[in-house]
């Protein structure tokens, strides 16, 4: 419609004669192709903190020494395998695309709890990881749901 050499800024198109066109259909084209990224930058946003969490998680349910270990010293040691299934079915939650909000709000419910344990009882231990898998799955939801 405009030439085979167009160049795209914002919503004009400068054809072969330096005339400047408003190009609204290639700037629609553009914005379909950007939000197509941002759908698979919040898939693997999602997946990698779904495996990131469903580790943890884990480790959790099979009673490792370090997830022993740190739930003893915070004195929940009863709580680790409820947390472990919840964390894991937060995970599934997120992938699932019907129900990606509801796995996002559990995870970061699980996540905001590590944080605040690992500030107060730990001493700011470790505090990164569930900062991180929590921002993750936001960041995961949010993309795929623009």
């Amino acid at each position: 419609m405009y030439g085979q050499h167009n160049l795209v800024l914002g919503i004009f198109s400068v054809n072969n004669n330096k005339t400047p066109i408003l190009g609204w259909g290639l700037f629609f084209q553009f914005l379909i192709y950007i939000m197509g990224i941002l759908a698979i930058l919040g898939w693997v946003f999602s997946v990698v903190t779904s495996i990131f969490l469903a580790q943890g998680a884990i480790d959790k349910i099979r009673g490792t020494e370090e997830m022993v270990g740190n739930f003893s010293f915070m004195k929940l040691e009863k709580y680790r395998a409820i947390t472990g299934w919840g964390e894991v079915i937060g995970a599934l939650l997120l992938l699932y695309p019907p129900t990606s909000l509801y796995g996002m709000v559990l995870i970061t419910s699980f996540m905001s709890g590590a944080v605040v344990m690992h500030l107060s009882a730990m001493g700011g231990a470790k505090v990164s990881i569930p900062l991180l898998v929590g921002v993750g799955s936001v960041i995961g939801y949010v993309l795929r749901t623009l």
